[in-house]
């Protein structure tokens, strides 16, 4: 229904308070022009991405092409980092698993390890039918005689996903060859202090000043140990929420890019939750708070590994990001990879607009926002949240709660952005002094 207000100026009326389906039989109040004191266009924000990168051992496996998951990944990125450095994006970058200091992933012996990293997964106390890591003879119960400390091996033919564990040197029997040597790991040696996560490798800055520092960055990176997750998201979090404070004109985001379930630094203790569930709690809390920071998930996993992807979409819904991407690893890691990044800075982030600056302290209860399709415009109705664009899919929000904090942004609900981002030449204008039009 097209109507004519008395600036001369059409709009097309295509909400229905009731169910926001667009018919005719319910409209939305139509603005008084001369309520309007101020209209502008709609100035996009700039974003910011903060990525924290898996680049655990597994990182290493191959994909559907030769190239392993890694060198996918990091051409993928850097491709990215290409075809954007124009752009007013800015990027930065974190890796996990880090390091304790002065420890190793790999050990030959339990002083590669270091102070807090021990002990080598080398030596285990004799008795007992479980392996009792041991680094001298007084970490086993007993005597000497009775219950030595012993290096052990891997029988040959064991499965390798359930390896046996045998003396050195010996044969194992039932046919399972002879007892050999393996690669050692610190067990200990994983750094899970959030704080050392919430240091970036790269700081977030524009791409053109961090292509050659994220370059080298890849490049320097090993790819070994386990998955950390839960003080890996939340110090990503946590220095986007910081960096955010300095950069108010900025919606800052964190991008987990991973190939594993969390396995190390969770809840240690018996009876806890898996640490999947503390990283969904980090993931809700950080959209709470006068700072949302959301989520983006990018899950590369082999064919069929429904536990990883339910969890990585679990963490992006709890993100505040829906669902997460997820890259089969026997098909194209980098061409599907570089999609995804593409899909997270061009998607809902490229529908935050600024919130109009002025003078006064801004009444945010007298914004309104129009949408030109190029064709006709229609009037946006103010929701509370994203949740409830469900029933009102014509409308926007703020980031926050103007009744709980000052909001930094204004983001239009899904069905517009799709809307906006299908016409070449839509727009957004704001409208200022008129009381807003809710939902």
């Amino acid at each position: 229904m097209k109507v004519e207000v008395n600036d001369g100026e059409t709009f097309v009326d295509l909400t229905d308070p009731g169910t926001g389906d667009g018919t005719e039989t319910d409209t939305l109040p139509l603005l008084d022009s001369a309520c309007v004191t101020q209209t502008a266009a709609a100035e996009q924000r700039r974003v910011a991405l903060n990525v924290m990168l898996d680049s655990s051992g597994s990182m290493e496996e191959p994909t559907g092409t030769g190239a392993t998951m890694w060198q996918s990944v990091s051409r993928a990125i850097r491709g990215f980092l290409g075809e954007t450095r124009e752009e007013d994006l800015s990027i930065g970058l974190q890796f996990f698993p880090l390091l304790k200091p002065g420890s190793s992933f790999v050990c030959d012996s339990h002083e590669d390890c270091g102070p807090d990293g021990g002990p080598c997964f080398l030596s285990t106390c004799r008795q007992g039918e479980t392996i009792t890591l041991c680094q001298r003879q007084s970490d086993c119960p007993g005597s000497a005689s009775d219950n030595p400390c012993v290096p052990f091996g891997l029988c040959a033919n064991s499965d390798p996903l359930a390896p046996t564990a045998c003396l050195l040197p010996s044969t194992c029997g039932d046919g399972l060859g002879l007892c050999e040597d393996f690669e050692r790991n610190c067990t200990n040696s994983t750094q899970c202090d959030v704080s050392a996560y919430a240091e970036p490798a790269v700081e977030i800055g524009l791409i053109e000043d961090n292509l050659v520092p994220i370059d080298q960055a890849l490049t320097r990176q090993p790819n070994e140990g386990l998955t950390p997750t839960v003080p890996a998201l939340q110090g990503a979090i946590d220095h986007a929420r910081d960096w955010s404070v300095t950069h108010p004109d900025q919606t800052v985001v964190t991008v987990l890019a991973t190939d594993g379930l969390p396995t190390e630094c969770g809840p240690e203790v018996p009876g806890a939750e898996p640490p999947i569930n503390k990283v969904l709690e980090i993931a809700t809390l950080a959209q709470q708070g006068d700072i949302p920071i959301r989520t983006f998930v990018i899950g590369v996993f082999q064919a069929g590994d429904a536990a990883s992807i339910n969890n990585v979409n679990a963490i992006a819904a709890a993100g505040g990001t829906g669902q997460a991407v997820t890259i089969d690893t026997d098909g194209e890691v980098e061409a599907e990879f570089l999609d995804a990044l593409r899909q997270i800075r061009s998607g809902t982030l490229a529908c935050q607009f600024q919130v109009p600056e002025s003078d006064e302290r801004l009444d945010y209860f007298s914004v309104n926002l129009q949408f030109d399709n190029g064709d006709a415009r229609q009037q946006l109705s103010y929701v509370t949240s994203e949740a409830d664009c469900a029933s009102s899919p014509n409308s926007w929000h703020y980031d926050v709660n103007p009744l709980n904090s000052d909001p930094n942004a204004i983001q239009v609900c899904p069905s517009v952005c799709d809307q906006f981002q299908a016409a070449p030449n839509g727009s957004i204008t704001l409208q200022l002094g008129c009381e807003t039009i809710l939902r």
